[in-house]
């Protein structure tokens, strides 16, 4: 799969104008089985900054890393040859939803959505390159995606 170019920015805020431009409303992504993948506006934050203080609990400084590779979540959600995995994710409440992660290994890149119960609709919830060995190991843990 040829990935688009990473982005190059002169400033941070162009990098929130580019994903507001080709990610959120009248922008659709779908992925390559049919899923209509919403992108909303808070989820720039979530994806593309990290808490400059660790624990602190308040993401404040801009990933590059994450940044420059935007253009990569629509490729690697449209490429039929992702390895996809199925996380079940409970919260406080005991709800669960279901996430589905699709994985680029020649890059360790990870693009993560939470697919809706029964329906062909699912939200970005971030994406990002995978770290370690160690993570790259326990994202394979999941279930494959069917």
């Amino acid at each position: 799969m040829a990935l688009p170019p990473l982005l190059n920015l002169p400033e941070e805020d162009r990098y929130r104008e580019h994903f507001e431009k080709h990610y959120l409303p009248p922008a659709v992504i779908r992925t390559f089985d049919g899923i209509y993948v919403r992108f909303f506006p808070p989820n720039f934050n979530h994806a593309f900054y990290y808490e400059s203080v660790r624990g602190s609990r308040k993401k404040d400084t801009l990933s590059l890393q994450r940044a420059r590779r935007m253009d990569w979540i629509a490729a690697v959600l449209q490429d039929r040859n992702t390895e996809l995995y199925r996380r079940v994710v409970r919260n406080s409440l005991g709800h669960s939803s279901v996430r589905r992660i699709a994985l680029l290994s020649s890059e360790r890149y990870a693009v993560v959505i939470q697919v809706d119960k029964g329906e062909k609709r699912a939200n970005f919830v971030t994406a990002y390159v995978v770290g370690s060995d160690e993570a790259l190991k326990k994202m394979r843990s999941n279930p494959k995606w069917q």
